[in-house]
């Protein structure tokens, strides 16, 4: 998912982090660092591997060839996805002829999953372009240390043993992009768990960036917070209900629309900063203080960063 270029002219400080809520740049928050690669990842996905087969179909369909005979629920959690999205997934993947259910020889309550004939060419002729995909998403690391990279995302995606597979390929569940959708939705849960529903990660982002950047216009939120279009309009609207931030006519140009914060904003930006911090801390716990700092410097490296 691309995010929209900044307005050439917005109206903000040269230094976003200047009034950053809690002092602390967006892209130093490791959730923002995660989403903005797992943007990254798809976006490369869309160029090399296209609507053959999208990243969600590859992770259950390689997921079923790499346990056979497991159920939906096993393969959901291997694939990390949610029970609805598992379904959806895997009709899909049935209609395409590529999937088969049967009933469990052991427990006829139960229908296991395998892969068709015509599955596995799928994986097969895919498989080509999947790897292109991981070698260009991680490509701005040096290649001495993506193994300790990928063993911090691991450690943020609670990603266990289960995953310890050698052919990269043949298992979705050894990807890099697969380890950053599971570290992304880790933050996810761990924010929705910290911050109570007062405030969705996404409005975090956005007001983050109106706060840290008063006088930015739309599009320059969609920039700065890795939003698409339809998604940062959205978003800024539900935070102008919310009475936290406000659109007015730019004094320099009264075709154009910016934003700034309300005090309500400006305080609820601030009041959440240290929850967040606590989010981030959560996220990253079980890595010591260096490790933590080469993987934001290698995240803003997948993200396309400066």
């Amino acid at each position: 998912m691309e995010s929209s270029p900044a307005h050439p002219r917005d109206r903000t400080s040269e230094n976003p982090a200047g009034r950053a809520p809690g002092g602390v740049a967006l892209t130093a928050l490791c959730g923002h660092l995660l989403r903005r690669s797992y943007q990254v990842h798809q976006a490369l996905w869309a160029e090399e591997v296209g609507d053959t087969v999208t990243s969600r179909q590859y992770a259950v369909l390689g997921a079923v060839r790499a346990y056979p005979g497991t159920d939906q629920r096993g393969i959901g959690a291997l694939a990390f996805l949610d029970r609805t999205s598992t379904m959806e997934v895997l009709r899909r993947l049935e209609r395409r002829g590529w999937l088969e259910r049967q009933r469990d020889v052991t427990d006829g309550r139960r229908h296991v999953l395998t892969v068709t004939p015509d599955g596995l060419r799928t994986l097969g002729a895919v498989a080509p372009a999947v790897g292109r995909v991981q070698d260009r998403l991680l490509e701005p690391v040096a290649a001495g240390e993506r193994e300790a990279f990928l063993d911090a995302l691991r450690s943020v995606g609670r990603v266990g043993d289960r995953d310890s597979v050698d052919d990269r390929t043949a298992s979705p569940l050894v990807l890099p992009g697969h380890l950053v959708r599971r570290s992304q939705q880790v933050h996810t849960e761990l924010f929705a768990a910290e911050l109570g529903g007062r405030i969705t990660g996404p409005q975090y982002a956005a007001l983050h960036v109106v706060v840290a950047s008063p006088g930015v216009s739309q599009s320059g939120v969609a920039d700065r917070a890795a939003f698409d279009r339809t998604t940062v309009g959205e978003v800024v609207a539900r935070l102008r209900e919310r009475g936290w931030v406000a659109q007015e006519r730019d004094p320099a140009d009264g075709r154009r629309r910016v934003l700034t914060p309300t005090p309500e904003g400006e305080r609820a930006a601030y009041e959440s900063a240290p929850a967040v911090a606590a989010v981030q801390e959560q996220l990253m716990h079980d890595l010591d203080p260096p490790t933590r700092a080469r993987l934001l410097d290698d995240l803003r490296a997948l993200a396309r960063l400066p």
